[in-house]
């Protein structure tokens, strides 16, 4: 027997043995994808100068509005389930600071506050804050299009320097639990 003979005869041998069972695709139909998504929601820095107006006045709040277009698309709006959000800070300022954070729709009406967070004074490494939102329980969310940060300083009666190059710095991200069928 030639080599291209044996060949085909194994081939043929292993084709028709291979699959002892019929194949079952529909259990297809009953799977469901669980993605993860996790994207950088802000950022911002600011030094002791930046909260000091024109006329040299000390004031002791910052805000920050940044838009977003997370919930714009329906395949994410339709099948996320969950929503982690994360922040990380680092405070070199002499004094603390409070942190709010509220997620805003087109309107700039608040849907969403989260918990506030306070900073001690020179803490670099602070414990990152999470909170969770189920958004089955929360679906004003999904008109979400900004989110706004207010750091409001601790007033220790003493002014700061504004040539002071210390640093105020605050970041965040958001985790997106999806589940949709196949």
């Amino acid at each position: 027997m030639n080599p291209l003979k044996k060949a085909s005869v194994l081939l043929g041998f292993l084709l028709l043995t291979s699959c002892a069972e019929n194949l079952n695709f529909s259990q297809i139909k009953d799977y469901v994808l669980q993605p993860i998504l996790t994207s950088s929601l802000t950022f911002f820095s600011v030094q002791p100068s930046q909260f000091f107006d024109s006329n040299g006045v000390q004031q002791n709040s910052r805000q920050d509005i940044t838009e977003f277009d997370l919930f714009q698309d329906s395949i994410i709006s339709d099948n996320v389930v969950k929503m982690v959000f994360n922040a990380t800070f680092k405070n070199e300022f002499d004094r603390g600071a409070n942190i709010k954070i509220d997620l805003l729709n087109s309107s700039d009406d608040v849907v969403y506050n989260f918990s506030s967070i306070f900073i001690e004074r020179r803490d670099l490494n602070p414990p990152a804050y999470e909170e969770e939102i189920i958004l089955a329980s929360n679906p004003d969310i999904f008109t979400a299009t900004k989110v706004r940060i207010i750091a409001s300083l601790e007033n220790t009666g003493k002014p700061m320097n504004p040539l002071d190059t210390s640093e105020f710095e605050f970041k965040s991200s958001v985790t997106l639990f999806i589940a949709t069928d196949f």
